[in-house]
């Protein structure tokens, strides 16, 4: 809670791959050619067009990869057969193969610890930041957060109200499949969505109430299947049962998720708030979205929302133009690259940037965090990516109907303890 507290207070100071280059016409030379990738093109693109304006003569050459799974894979590929960009979107902490601890842990990542911003960082954003020997390796970019992200004019087409309360869930999906359109959008088919809305119940069901609960697992004292975790899997199944979800989640991907959010065929999503520049893609012009906490118990005052760094950047430890990408990962902690990035993804700087202004679908984040409703995503604590891993294919298999409640809960057990 008190990383989250720190990451608040510093936000309030303030499965296609495509390949394009900068703004920049003509041959550069190779000392003003940065290359970079990410999952996600939007906030990055628009922080690179920033880059170039600032740097004139420099030639950002990028690579996106949409689906997050995908991107790991590439990305874990390039850096072990040495052709991967200079610099490259990570994930924070711990978790999966391209999140901070992971990469540090196996020298692929250039030390950022003598960097001006780098030596600001609290001990909680750094944290996140660094390798397994303290060395920071990574710039924060966002803070993110999952919630029930909603369409505001097919909401209130529908004639519903935002669910407060598990009871009011279900209540919701029963009058929202009754009246024809789906209630929440679910594309189970991109492996990282599975895990959207079992982080937004555990967060009020188990490591709200209890913030120790990881740590009691690395010390054998507790278990996913002794948890609440069963209980969250539990009302997943139920929320399907209730008509929450479109047909066949499993052979919906993320995109088309968006597509069907955006258009208004769904009045929400249990997302990322980022996912939100997706369906801008796919909606009306005018539509506006906005976020509310989702529910797992019977009084909206236990409610919390699962809130984390979000974003962050890093340098390859074998790059081509080390010094050019020292400057990018300047420009990303700087006030103007914090607010710039926030904004065109959805999200809040996890650095100061007097300049950003919360809106609708910020806002409720930040509330929850100033009182004190708000959780790690927990995968960031757990000791090694075989968990999510285990995770995100036993959920698909739930939905499938090849695995139950229990059995998910016994391979992520099996998998957490081979990795503690």
């Amino acid at each position: 809670m008190k990383m989250i507290k720190t990451l608040a207070c510093l936000a309030l100071a303030a499965t296609a791959c495509s390949t394009s280059g900068g703004g920049t016409t003509g041959a550069a030379s190779s000392d003003q050619v940065l290359t970079l990738a990410a999952a996600g093109q939007g906030p990055a693109k628009a922080a690179v067009a920033a880059f170039e304006k600032a740097n004139p003569g420099v030639t950002v050459k990028t690579s996106f990869t949409e689906d997050d799974a995908s991107y790991q894979q590439q990305l874990r590929t390039q850096l072990a057969s040495g052709t991967a960009p200079d610099v490259f979107r990570m994930w924070p902490g711990g978790g999966n193969t391209m999140a901070v601890r992971d990469l540090g842990e196996d020298g692929m990542l250039m030390d950022l610890s003598g960097e001006g911003w780098a030596g600001g960082l609290s001990a909680d954003l750094k944290s996140v930041t660094s390798d397994p020997s303290g060395k920071v390796v990574a710039v924060p970019v966002t803070i993110g957060a999952i919630g029930a992200v909603w369409n505001d004019q097919a909401l209130r087409a529908s004639g519903l109200s935002k669910p407060t309360t598990w009871p009011e869930v279900l209540r919701f999906c029963e009058d929202a499949k009754a009246k024809g359109v789906v209630p929440f959008a679910l594309g189970l088919k991109s492996a990282w969505v599975t895990q959207l809305v079992p982080y937004a119940l555990t967060a009020s069901l188990v490591y709200g109430p209890d913030p120790g609960f990881t740590q009691r697992q690395k010390d054998g004292t507790a278990t996913f299947a002794g948890s609440q975790w069963k209980q969250a899997l539990e009302k997943y199944l139920r929320m399907r049962e209730k008509g929450c979800f479109n047909d066949s989640p499993n052979g919906v991907g993320y995109d088309e998720q968006m597509q069907m959010f955006g258009q208004g065929k769904a009045l929400g999503v249990v997302h990322v708030l980022s996912a939100v520049q997706s369906a801008l893609e796919f909606a009306p012009k005018g539509t506006t979205f906005s976020m509310s906490p989702f529910p797992a118990t019977d009084s909206a005052d236990g409610t919390y929302v699962p809130v984390s760094v979000g974003i962050v950047y890093g340098v390859n430890a074998k790059a081509k133009n080390p010094a050019l990408a020292r400057k990018f990962m300047q420009f990303l902690a700087s006030p103007e690259g914090q607010a710039l990035y926030a904004t065109a993804s959805g999200s809040s700087p996890a650095l100061s940037s007097p300049s950003f202004k919360a809106d609708a679908l910020q806002q409720p984040v930040l509330d929850a965090v100033e009182a004190g409703r708000s959780t790690l995503y927990p995968d960031q604590a757990w000791p090694n990516p075989k968990v999510q891993q285990e995770h995100l294919t036993s959920i698909q298999e739930l939905f499938n109907g090849t695995v139950d409640v229990p059995a998910v809960l016994a391979r992520m057990d099996k998998a957490f303890g081979a990795a503690n």
